[in-house]
């Protein structure tokens, strides 16, 4: 019969600078596409056939994110004005994705801690 021995401690790959920048870039990436995204459902409930231009063209830019789901049936009902069910559902998955993403980085992040603060003596326990 073999014994049971604790598992071998081995070296962290994770870098903390590393995930403090990628964290600082999707939290600010995220917030910026969420925020496009809000101001877009905005745009659609206050003005949706508005002859400016310029709010033509912020619709025009973030139906790049909208427009594949808009090619099922069901999903382009509207909502109210020009606010369709598309849109809630891509404003939704997104948000759903940024706090995974964060999230996942969160715990990167606490690893990286936690590995700095093992020493070599006392091994992996927590």
């Amino acid at each position: 019969m073999s014994q049971v021995q604790p598992p071998r401690s081995r070296p962290s790959n994770a870098r903390p600078a590393t995930i403090q920048i990628l964290r600082w870039i999707f939290l600010n990436l995220g917030a910026v596409v969420v925020t496009a995204l809000l101001v877009r459902v905005a745009i659609l409930i206050a003005v949706p056939d508005s002859p400016q231009s310029v709010l033509k063209d912020y619709l025009r830019i973030t139906h790049i994110a909208v427009g594949p789901l808009l090619l099922l049936p069901p999903l382009d009902t509207a909502l109210g004005g020009g606010f369709t069910v598309a849109d809630l559902i891509v404003l939704v998955m997104t948000i759903v994705v940024w706090i995974a993403v964060i999230g996942v980085l969160s715990g990167w992040e606490r690893e990286s801690q936690r590995m700095g603060a093992a020493t070599s003596d006392s091994g992996l326990r927590p």
